[in-house]
């Protein structure tokens, strides 16, 4: 019959399926080449020993190396293949090179692989393979070292000490599942000469309220059967099983899909959908969320490599799945791919040892286009591991489901893993303060989304205060008080609203809880704006002194809707004083002109020209525009008037005169409503 190779229930193959329908050979060479590996290996260990031919010898460990390699053992295989090594098999066969590096990747020994892999370039610098394999290396460090948020956990009361792999959901509220092992007390009688194992049945296995698994139960006589059962999956109302069997009843078969319809606590007979000739492998099924494209894996002629995707669409007139189609080179490669799975989205996932990845399979994804499925994307770490990362399952749309892999920490080879992509939980906290970094209990923070969420909340007794945050959303934060200075007549607020405080979530992936403070400005008496000049004798604004009051709207006039403020102008003494009030009182006007033009209440507005008549105080708050260098000629409590000036030198004159010619917006009303006078407020 014709005997089928390389990898594809679990891992060895679809020969590894069908090892129990071909005749045992007795020598090691024969075993190999019929790559019955758990067979080859027990006999090459007898053999080696007892070749005396040194070449001989040396091709013998390079074999029984290789048959560690295909079953997955691969600290045994580096041994074997480093004494054919020592032995100078590879100087003649330099894939010896390729394999023990693989071996070495697979055992996460990345250093030592990259100098075999590098070794091999060298002696067969046009193999591709090689070449992909170095930058999987660089990925693998690369991904280890900055993981994805999914949490993978082995799933210990479904494992068994053999192989457990490729769960599939069974009921729609998700609490029972189907999958299939390679554990003592198979229907079949058989045992793998490729694995050491019995054939795969099918077995289920259901949740109870505890959240624990039941102790996996063999399914009926109608569905497993001597032959090798695998791969299960279920259609959309979980009526009608899928599977892979290998062998069949005239065990000449090679892999074909069956299905099974529901019938009670079991399934009914298991009939072969005819896809692809006996002799071919064709394994894997997956369905698309309607159930009317069954995607599988096959060796069918007309692929791209090994094992190949394909799919077939179910004419539903005729009663019939139409013609075998190949998923095309964006999803297939030279290698092989298996095992694939179709989300509920309609994002198809498998895996695959041809696309670049950090094992010898890797779990992949590409999502539905018009045309197929693509771009290929590598799922990374932890889903993927330096082992072989076989099939995916996901909990209908949910971020968790399982995975098949032979990864560090297993209770056997392949065993079946958990997987879930925890919450993201954002927060917010902090403490409303003041200028001097006092709390301020009470005070209302606001928080505005750019999904357009607004909340609100107040501030304790110790200041504190906390939001819950969404991902993917950009957030403004400030804060504003209702204390009030001195007794209740004066009506005058204490604190100016917060500034804004922006901070995002958006592609933010670990959870996070933002610190940030909300500081409250206590309300001047007088806020004095630097560097709002006017050209000589004019009340002009220069557009300097625009981006000036465009900054004051925003940042003082906007936060506080409830404030009235005086624009007031001043000169220096030189001048006229008449002229100077006058001069001043149309710049203020022109302030406050183009302040309504921004669309500022006029009634919040008063302009004042004091000319030359209310010299400027050094003060704490306005101290900060003392020029540079002047600070310890004008210290805080210095008022420059015209005396005071003119005992100075002529350079400090000018540089009085120059602070003398100021802005300031006085606070008039911090109960400002529209409708009210800017000064009503004054007591």
């Amino acid at each position: 019959m014709n005997k089928i190779s390389g990898l594809f229930l679990v891992v060895i193959g679809f020969s590894a399926l069908l090892s129990g329908c071909l005749s045992k050979l007795g020598k090691a060479d024969e075993n190999f080449q019929q790559n019955y590996w758990t067979t080859s290996i027990e006999q090459y260990k007898e053999e080696i020993p007892k070749t005396k031919d040194k070449a001989e010898a040396a091709r013998k460990t390079y074999n029984l190396a290789y048959s560690y390699y295909m079953v997955k053992d691969y600290k045994q295989a580096i041994t074997w293949f480093e004494n054919a090594e020592a032995a100078k098999y590879g100087e003649a066969h330099p894939e010896l090179l390729y394999y023990l590096a693989e071996a070495y990747k697979a055992n996460c020994e990345y250093e030592k692989s990259l100098a075999r892999f590098n070794q091999y370039k060298e002696r067969v610098p046009g193999d591709k393979r090689a070449l992909n394999s170095i930058k999987s290396i660089e990925l693998a460090q690369e991904w280890q070292k900055s993981p994805t948020r999914y949490k993978v956990e082995n799933v210990v009361q479904l494992n068994s000490p053999n192989d457990d792999a490729n769960v599939a959901y069974s009921s729609k509220d998700n609490k029972e599942i189907i999958f299939y092992s390679y554990r003592d007390g198979a229907t079949g009688k058989e045992q793998s000469d490729i694995l050491g194992q019995d054939f795969p049945d099918l077995y289920a296995a259901s949740l109870d309220k505890k959240g624990k698994w039941s102790t996996p139960a063999l399914l009926g006589k109608e569905v497993n059967s001597e032959f090798t059962e695998g791969a299960p999956i279920m259609d959309a109302k979980y009526q009608t099983l899928y599977f892979s069997r290998c062998g069949g009843e005239n065990q000449k078969s090679g892999c074909q899909i069956y299905m099974a319809k529901k019938n009670g606590a079991d399934f009914g007979p298991a009939i072969v959908i005819p896809i692809a000739a006996d002799s071919l492998a064709v394994a894997h099924p997956a369905l698309s969320p309607d159930d009317k494209t069954l995607y599988f894996a096959s060796n069918m002629s007309g692929g791209f490599g090994g094992k190949d995707i394909w799919y077939v669409t179910y004419n539903k007139k005729d009663n019939v799945w139409e013609k075998p189609t190949n998923l095309g080179p964006e999803v297939n490669t030279p290698g092989d791919e298996l095992f694939p799975y179709v989300h509920a989205d309609g994002t198809l996932y498998f895996s695959s040892n041809g696309h670049i990845g950090i094992g010898g399979f890797d779990l992949f994804k590409a999502a539905k286009t018009q045309d197929g499925f693509g771009p290929v994307i590598n799922l990374k770490v932890p889903l993927n591991s330096c082992a072989d990362d076989l099939s995916i399952t996901f909990e209908d749309k949910a971020e968790r489901g399982y995975i098949t892999s032979n990864r560090e920490g297993g209770k056997g080879k392949y065993d079946i893993w958990s997987f879930v992509l925890p919450k993201l939980e954002f927060t917010m906290h902090g403490k409303a303060i003041n200028d001097s970094n006092e709390i301020v209990p009470g005070a209302t923070i606001y928080l505005v989304g750019s999904d357009g969420s607004q909340v609100e909340a107040k501030a304790d007794q110790n200041g504190d205060f906390k939001f819950n945050l969404l991902p993917n959303v950009s957030y403004t934060l400030n804060g504003a008080s209702d204390d009030k200075w001195g007794p209740e007549k004066f009506n005058r607020k204490k604190y100016l609203s917060s500034p804004s405080y922006e901070f995002t979530t958006v592609g933010v992936d670990e959870s996070k809880d933002f610190q940030q403070d909300v500081k409250l400005p206590f309300v001047p008496i007088k806020l004095e704006l630097p560097n709002i000049v006017y050209p000589y004798n004019s009340a002009d604004l220069t557009p300097e002194t625009k981006v000036i009051l465009n900054t004051f709207i925003k940042e003082t006039l906007i936060p506080n809707p409830t404030m009235s403020i005086e624009m007031g102008s001043h000169t220096d003494c030189r001048g006229g004083a008449d002229y100077n009030r006058k001069l001043a009182q149309r710049r203020a006007e022109s302030a406050v002109k183009y302040l309504i033009e921004k669309g500022v209440d006029p009634s919040r507005l008063k302009a004042k020209g004091y000319g030359e008549d209310v010299p400027k105080e050094i003060t704490k708050d306005n101290f900060k525009f003392v020029p540079k260098g002047y600070e310890a000629t004008f210290p805080i409590g210095t008022v420059l008037t015209e005396a005071y000036i003119n005992k100075l030198s002529k350079e400090l004159q000018e540089v009085a005169h120059q602070m003398n010619r100021r802005t300031e917006f006085k606070f008039l009303c911090t109960d400002w409503a529209p409708g009210k006078a800017a000064d009503a407020c004054i007591k």
